[in-house]
């Protein structure tokens, strides 16, 4: 089945919603290289926004990752 079309500003209010929650990021970084982050998103700018790692490393991202399906978000378990 198709996915839905989104456009960039459905997905900045969904991560705007997200900011201070704990998260689970699963990162495609490509030729099956998965990351899992747990953290929080941290900061919102106009073209990225950074997530908080609980190890403490700060990542930015695009919102058009997430668009693209490089970047699954989900609520931790922890």
């Amino acid at each position: 089945m198709r996915r839905r079309a989104v456009n960039i500003q459905e997905v900045k209010q969904k991560i705007s919603e997200l900011r201070g929650k704990d998260l689970s990021l699963a990162v495609n970084k490509g030729r099956n290289k998965i990351t899992k982050l747990n953290g929080q998103i941290e900061d919102l700018f106009p073209s990225v926004f950074t997530f908080r790692a609980a190890a403490g490393d700060l990542v930015s991202f695009s919102y058009s990752d997430i668009i693209c399906g490089d970047i699954k978000i989900g609520y931790s378990n922890g």
